[in-house]
């Protein structure tokens, strides 16, 4: 791979969530950078079919036995120098990937992650969308694969374990953080309900039967991730909605800013591109 080219895994773990993972597929597809590979462990029991080029996934023979063993299992099977944390169930814009490798580049630092993010309640593509919001969203960062692997990669076990992983780079030293403006926020928490979120769950007693109990969407035989023979406009189709409850927010925050009014990211980059007809989530 050349110098001006470096390759990124990312690494998605899913258990239940089959509408939630499409979304987070399709995000991938949308994202301008071009260096990019999507890898997904599966570990509920029923397997999942990719359906894309560059999206691969490893479906387990059985549950794992945390999330943290799902995401350091998945960092021990990437093959790229980069690894991107790749949540099942958020939203990641098209410019996302982009704007971690160029700070990573400029930077020199093993980890990067904005410190900065859009929070979302609600359904799916009526969600009220807060911020943007400054906290650790650990979900949006980019890191040397190597490097986690020599610093203990993820912990086993449910809810913190990207916080911790997070954390040990921090101590290392070796983390860079920062405040995109608001236009350039990349990243979307989606709480959604919080009722079958890992955050509320946490390590509790029983914490990981009661996650499997409130996700059990497992899609359905022979139906792939992708049920479109043009990857792309399928995605494009498919976050529409989402995307134009962001530009939304953003004109509400320009309205209630006296500042000069504030530009989307350069043309390759502007969600606008994707705001066309929306699917009803199904397909």
């Amino acid at each position: 791979m050349k110098a001006d080219g470096l390759a990124v895994t990312c690494l998605c773990p899913t258990y239940g969530r089959f509408q939630q993972l499409r979304d987070a597929v399709a995000c991938f597809l949308l994202q301008d950078y071009p260096h990019k590979r999507l890898l997904i462990l599966n570990d509920a029991p029923a397997r999942i079919e990719a359906g894309a080029d560059g999206v691969q996934v490893v479906n387990a023979r059985g549950r794992l036995e945390s999330l943290g063993a799902k995401r350091q299992r998945l960092l021990e099977h990437a093959e790229t120098p980069l690894v991107a944390h790749w949540d099942d169930d958020d939203i990641y814009l098209p410019w996302h990937l982009s704007a971690l490798v160029e700070a990573y580049r400029a930077h020199g630092v093993a980890c990067v992650k904005p410190g900065a993010a859009w929070y979302a309640k609600g359904p799916r593509e009526i969600f009220e969308m807060r911020g943007p919001c400054h906290n650790t969203f650990e979900g949006q960062m980019l890191f040397e694969r190597e490097r986690a692997l020599e610093l203990g990669g993820y912990p086993p076990c449910d809810s913190g374990q990207a916080a911790a992983l997070l954390a040990r780079f921090k101590e290392a030293g070796e983390l860079y953080t920062w405040n995109p403006p608001d236009e350039r926020v990349s990243y979307i928490y989606c709480w959604a309900d919080g009722l079958g979120h890992i955050s509320a769950i946490g390590n509790t007693e029983g914490g990981a039967a009661d996650f499997a109990r409130r996700n059990r969407d497992f899609g359905g035989p022979g139906i792939s991730l992708v049920p479109d023979t043009n990857p792309h406009r399928w995605a494009a189709r498919r976050l529409g909605a989402i995307f134009r409850n962001v530009q939304r927010r953003l004109r509400e925050l320009r309205k209630a800013d006296s500042s000069p009014v504030k530009r989307f990211p350069r043309p390759s980059q502007n969600i606008s591109r994707f705001t066309g007809p929306v699917n009803d989530g199904s397909t």
